[in-house]
């Protein structure tokens, strides 16, 4: 799967503004936690989280991207907690 960007004008899901405020809240969640690359699935799980955030009703993207970030961190940790 390739990565998620809310950046397609012809998606009829949302609007262009929306989509740009999705993508933005991304773009900040994922330099917060040093994810550089697209294809890194984590990047595509802080794109899941910023959608859930926008389909709840935020619609501030620093809110969405904090959202997104602690969703991620509460996984990783998680993860670590998880006998091997």
């Amino acid at each position: 799967m390739g990565s998620l960007t809310f950046l397609d004008d012809n998606n009829p899901n949302y609007s262009k503004t929306d989509g740009e405020l999705m993508q933005r809240a991304l773009e900040d969640a994922a330099a917060e936690l040093f994810i550089t690359d697209e294809a890194d699935p984590e990047h595509g799980t802080l794109a899941r989280f910023v959608r859930a955030a926008f389909i709840i009703g935020n619609r501030d993207s620093e809110a969405m991207a904090r959202f997104a970030v602690n969703a991620v961190l509460a996984r990783r940790a998680r993860k670590a907690e998880a006998p091997a």
